[in-house]
């Protein structure tokens, strides 16, 4: 039986064969299309409607607050009842998702009406549900809808306790304005026709983007109501109560109520099925149009195809093709041209390909080592906080037992202390590292005596007991540098802490600082673990370390040499590395270009501690931070006045005018920066203005000075430190002879 065909036959079954399937693949995709952009409006959906429980949940929690100060405002005064009636009133003008507030007696008896003059009979509450819980538990209660026996509104309360001594005296109530929800529901932004509710425990509308007056105190649509009550949150096609088919998200609140979000299904739904009827009709008539094309061109191509047939083998061979004949087909012939171009393509392409393996298997590599680099360091990052963190909660078990002895408050003391000190290092070497390598730090360059640099950290650090059961030893003769005084001590003691961090206990550690030609040398040796001769180029790298086995118990992140590189060569110098090998020790030298020493003058410093029984200012929103650090300033002889936001602390200027005064920036309603320039317009220079923040980076400094301020401290700050600069300012305001006296 003879099956063969003409060209037309089998073009048409080529067309068959490709267009079928690519139109089958086509809607497939099309299909997936859409139901990805059904995921995404889902998600989106959710997202919307969790976003709006979270709104709802931070309006109650922010009512429950507000009406929880101002009970206990009331519990915390000896005013009238009358008194505390005119403060509701203000309270209410201020509050605008407040409809009224009433106060009730523990035992039921109405005390005050916001909406009646006081004195007015106000009826017993009809909703005992709503009191005894407050009275008998001592904590907020948020009501469901229920309807106002005078008026026959739907109304929502919350209701919280006025406690005087141990007893719960009053309730205080608010009824909310569910209006005011109705308008928090309606965002702008929302697609057409979408709605935005919110249900109670009973499942009752509270409030409605649309028709809220209308729907508040019904029940919703059947169906989905049903779901509510059986699933926390879900999304699903309904039919709303003015019967149009939406599709319908919800989520249930903290305090119990379910926020919902619905969209119109109509333009998802057709969308889709007009898309898939438009591409059906152009699918079939892109196939009927080839099917055409391939019966007109069926005879010219048949004979050109024949002479195709060699260089095909050849090209399917992987060869080169060359020396194409021509054909008198102008298609046929730009085949073959393209035959040939594709060949030596095809050729290139080989060789792209192998060598796109390999660069993709050196860059796997490289991002697998990234990858090991930062998992090892957020594992170190979690080791070295919690090791701090572990000591400060025992030493503040220490300080609250009541059986603790004046040695022990002592040690507890000293453990803060000192793991704070190693807490803010931590940090402070996190940011700089970060500054450093991003060119960000500026240095502020005076004469530096290196020999005396080296004995002050080496002292510091014994006083924190960092170089404990180690044996130091200073061979120091003066060399002067040009540099930035504060760096210099955070290269010493990086390189300080890394000797002793790989010193045993017991080792020893030397200290060279000497001059050698045009430079100062520092040299730091111990005779400790020592590093490995394969290691010696990487120990500057970020986040390097030794053998991860070391006692870890000094701490560190693998970043202080990496820093002490970049601040050495920031100025100008270099710090190298040498080591006989594994239990050999090591020996940094850092050398920097040595100065001249300066004149007596230039090399006085210090300033003669402040007068300390002046008044100094602590304004800070924290009640712990505020009151510890007014303590402390208490104990060095101040005079500490206090503040918790900007208009209490403009007040205190203004009738006290102290000379000293420490600002937090992160206040409430206005800022420290506002606070600051506020200040000065109102004492000029006559007072030292010192911002204590957890702003710690460059723009914040610069940006504390432009408002006024002297100095710019980060948190944590220990009180040496603060007093250090209070005196330093101290001294300046009052003269050059007050530093030389």
């Amino acid at each position: 039986m003879n099956t063969r065909r003409g060209i037309r036959w089998h073009l048409f079954q080529v067309q068959l064969v490709s267009i079928v399937p690519i139109g089958l693949f086509a809607a497939a995709m099309l299909y997936l299309h859409w139901q990805v952009q059904e995921n995404e409006r889902e998600r989106s959906q959710m997202e919307s409607v969790r976003l709006m429980a979270a709104a709802v949940d931070n309006a109650l929690d922010s009512t429950v607050e507000r009406l929880s100060i101002f009970a206990r405002l009331w519990s915390s005064t000896d005013l009238s009842e009358e008194a505390i009636f005119g403060q509701a009133r203000e309270a209410l003008k201020a509050n605008a998702d407040w409809r009224n507030i009433v106060a009730f007696g523990a035992d039921g008896h109405g005390v005050f009406r916001t909406d009646i003059p006081f004195g007015s009979d106000v009826p017993a509450s009809l909703h005992p549900e709503l009191i005894q819980p407050v009275v008998v538990r001592r904590t907020s209660v948020i009501s469901d809808v229920f309807y106002a026996a005078s008026t026959g509104r739907p109304l929502v309360a919350v209701a919280v306790p006025v406690v005087h001594g141990d007893d719960v005296t009053h309730v205080l109530i608010a009824s909310l304005d569910l209006a005011w929800y109705d308008r928090l529901l309606n965002q702008p932004g929302q697609p057409d026709g979408a709605v935005a509710g919110l249900l109670d425990r009973n499942l009752k509308f509270v409030a409605r983007s649309l028709e809220g007056d209308l729907r508040r105190g019904e029940d919703p649509a059947p169906g989905v109501a049903d779901d509510m009550r059986r699933d926390r949150e879900g999304l699903d096609r309904y039919v709303n109560l003015n019967g149009t088919p939406v599709y319908n998200a919800w989520t249930l609140t903290r305090h119990g109520w379910i926020a919902g979000f619905a969209t119109p299904s109509g333009p998802v739904d057709n969308a889709f099925w007009n898309h898939l009827l438009v591409f059906g009709f152009v699918w079939l008539a892109a196939m009927s149009a080839g099917v055409l094309y391939a019966f007109a061109k069926a005879r010219p191509i048949a004979a050109s195809l024949e002479s195709l047939e060699d260089q095909a083998e050849h090209f399917a061979e992987g060869r080169g093709i060359t020396n194409l004949p021509d054909s008198r087909v102008e298609e046929v012939h730009r085949a073959f041209t393209a035959l040939e171009r594709a060949s030596g393509l095809l050729q290139s392409a080989m060789r792209e390909r192998d060598r796109s393996l390999d660069t993709e298997r050196e860059a796997r590599a490289v991002a697998e080592t990234a990858n090991a680099a930062k998992d090892e360091f957020l594992a170190m990052l979690g080791h070295e906080l919690r090791n701090p963190v572990g000591a400060i909660s025992s030493a503040a078990a220490i300080v609250k037992s009541p059986k603790a002895t004046p040695e022990q408050f002592d040690f507890a003391a000293g453990v803060i202390e000192r793991q704070i000190a190693h807490l803010k290092r931590l940090i402070d070497d996190l940011l700089d590292v970060g500054r450093v390598m991003m060119g960000k730090i500026l240095l502020d360059l005076r004469p530096v005596d290196l020999a005396a640099s080296a004995r002050g950290v080496v002292a510091t650090l014994r006083t924190a007991g960092r170089l404990a059961d180690r044996e130091v030893e200073i061979e120091a003769a003066p060399a002067w540098v040009q540099a930035d005084h504060t760096r210099i001590e955070q290269i010493l003691t990086n390189l300080l802490v890394n000797a002793a961090c790989y010193t045993s206990s017991g080792g020893r550690i030397h200290v060279r600082v000497a001059c050698e030609g045009h430079d100062a040398v520092v040299e730091v040796g111990d005779d400790g673990r020592g590093i490995a001769t394969e290691d010696l180029s990487r120990v500057f790298d970020l986040f390097f370390q030794g053998d991860p086995s070391v006692d870890r118990s000094a701490g560190g992140l693998g970043i202080g040499l990496t820093l002490v590189q970049r601040l050495a060569t920031l100025h100008g110098g270099s710090v190298t590395v040498a080591s006989d090998g594994e239990g050999m020790g090591a020996t940094f030298t850092v050398r920097l270009a040595a100065i001249a020493a300066p004149g007596a003058e230039l090399t006085e410093a210090g300033a003669m501690p402040g007068d300390r029984g002046q008044t100094i200012l602590v304004v800070e929103d924290n009640a712990d931070a505020r009151e510890s650090l007014a303590v402390a300033l208490t104990l060095e002889g101040y005079r500490v006045l206090e503040a918790s936001d900007g208009a209490s602390a403009l007040e205190i200027v203004k009738r006290e005018r102290p000379p000293l005064a420490v600002l937090d920036i992160g206040l409430p309603r206005m800022d420290g920066y506002e606070l600051a320039t506020r200040i000065r317009a109102e004492l000029g220079r006559g007072i030292v203005l010192i911002a204590l923040t957890g702003y710690g980076s460059e723009r914040d400094a610069n940006r504390a000075a432009d408002a006024g301020f002297d100095e710019h401290l980060t948190k944590p700050v220990n009180v040496e430190e603060l007093m250090r600069v209070i005196d330093e300012r101290q001294a300046t305001q009052r003269g050059p002879e007050a530093v030389r006296a």
